[in-house]
C-alpha cells in the first residue's frame, strides 16, 4: 500500500452534500443515473454520473446525503460534463454502496 502525507489528504475536497435530483442517465455505456448534488452555499450545486443503479432507485436517491470528491476537474462522460465524484465503496460482484454519514450534517461539511 502506497502511504501519502497529511498534507496529500488535505488536498482532497471530500465534502457532504444532499441528492437534489436523480434520473437515468440514458446515454451511459454502463447503467448509470445523472446526479445533481448540493453541497451548500459555498460550493453549490454539482452534476455527477454514479453506476450506482443495481441497489438504488432515483426516487430513493432524492434527499440522501452523500460523500463527494469536489475538487477534480470536470470530466466529460457521454454527453455530461461530471463535475464531481460521488464516493462509495464494491461489493464482491461489483455493486457499489454509497459512502453515506449515518447522521444528517450539513450540505458542505468536510470530512475530517
Amino acid at each position: 500500500m502506497n502511504t501519502i502525507s497529511w498534507d496529500d489528504f488535505q488536498k482532497v475536497e471530500l465534502l457532504v452534500g444532499t441528492i437534489i435530483e436523480a434520473s437515468n442517465f440514458s446515454e451511459a455505456r454502463k447503467p448509470a443515473y445523472k446526479l445533481m448534488v448540493d453541497f451548500g452555499e459555498k460550493v453549490g450545486v454539482k452534476k455527477s454520473s454514479a453506476q450506482i443503479t443495481a441497489l438504488y432507485t432515483p426516487e430513493e436517491l432524492i434527499g440522501k446525503q452523500v460523500l463527494a470528491v469536489v475538487n477534480f476537474p470536470p470530466k466529460q462522460i457521454g454527453p455530461m460534463m461530471s463535475e464531481c465524484l460521488v464516493t462509495g465503496l464494491h461489493r464482491d460482484n461489483g455493486d457499489v454502496v454509497l459512502a453515506v454519514p449515518d447522521r444528517e450534517i450539513p450540505n458542505g461539511a468536510r470530512l475530517a
